[in-house]
């Protein structure tokens, strides 16, 4: 099984809506600098017959795939960022059929419930499978199992994943608020981990304990002495280490550490 990173920002992108850093500013005037929400492929070769699941449906998507077709979606959590892109199946876009989304009870009901996603269900583009904490979906090529997690400010339970390949395994993990004990041993179980760097500190943006997520300088002190190839994803358009020439990428990249780069592959 072969994974794809396919974006590696926080929900609201690179560039930022109303955001006139360097960052996003270079964005808009070099599209080559734009960055995509957070997101994963999984498929078993790269030939256009093989099994494709996306991980997390983002406002990219009609960028981030082709969307001719796809075995099934995985959704983490209800925020813009990895909900939204459902949409896109709609009668307005794509206009699929019948594609199966994983979810949690408490995101199916939160489906069911409100427009527009609703309508997704009445037209038969999506079709909903029950996918909780623990639940393990066997698919060709690898194993996924959902993982809860915590995070704030959202109507749906929160999952990670944790992907059983042939020869590894491989934790994603994009969006949380903070680390709880099992998440952390999520990680140090897996050969990779693909893992929340939305900040680089506290101190990044002034609202941070409104919008909290651990920070990367945090978790690389505890994932240090780990085997576990760790690399960062969903970081903020504020984060300095998502800029190659930084020092804190430097920093980041000394002690064994990687920034997810879209177009990223890793076999498992």
């Amino acid at each position: 099984m072969k994974v794809e990173v396919l974006g590696t920002v926080q929900d609201g992108g690179v560039p930022h809506l109303g955001c006139s850093c360097e960052v996003c500013e270079e964005a808009r005037n070099n599209p080559e600098k734009q960055r995509y929400n957070a997101s994963i492929l999984l498929k078993e070769t790269t030939e256009e017959d093989s099994v494709r699941y996306l991980v997390d449906a983002t406002p990219d998507v009609r960028y981030q795939i082709n969307g001719d077709y796809l075995d099934g979606i995985f959704i983490s959590h209800g925020h813009l960022g990895h909900i939204t892109g459902l949409l896109h199946l709609g009668e307005e876009a794509l206009d699929a059929d019948m594609v199966p989304v994983h979810v949690t009870d408490k995101t199916e009901h939160y489906l069911q419930t409100n427009d527009p996603y609703r309508l997704l269900l009445d037209k038969n583009n999506i079709e909903l499978r029950e996918f909780n904490d623990e639940h393990i979906q066997e698919i060709q090529g690898a194993k996924i199992e959902a993982r809860e997690t915590t995070h704030t400010g959202v109507n749906t339970d929160s999952l990670s994943f944790m992907i059983h390949g042939e020869d590894k395994k491989l934790f994603y993990m994009s969006d949380i608020h903070a680390w709880s004990e099992q998440t952390l041993e999520s990680v140090e179980e897996a050969d990779i981990a693909i893992i929340d760097g939305t900040f680089w500190n506290e101190e990044e943006i002034d609202r941070y304990h409104e919008v909290p997520h651990p920070v990367m300088k945090e978790t690389m002190h505890k994932a240090q002495d780990w085997d576990t190839e760790i690399i960062f994803t969903h970081l903020n358009h504020t984060n300095p280490a998502l800029r190659p020439d930084s020092e804190e990428r430097q920093e980041l990249e000394e002690r064994g550490f990687k920034v997810a780069e879209r177009g990223m592959e890793f076999e498992i």
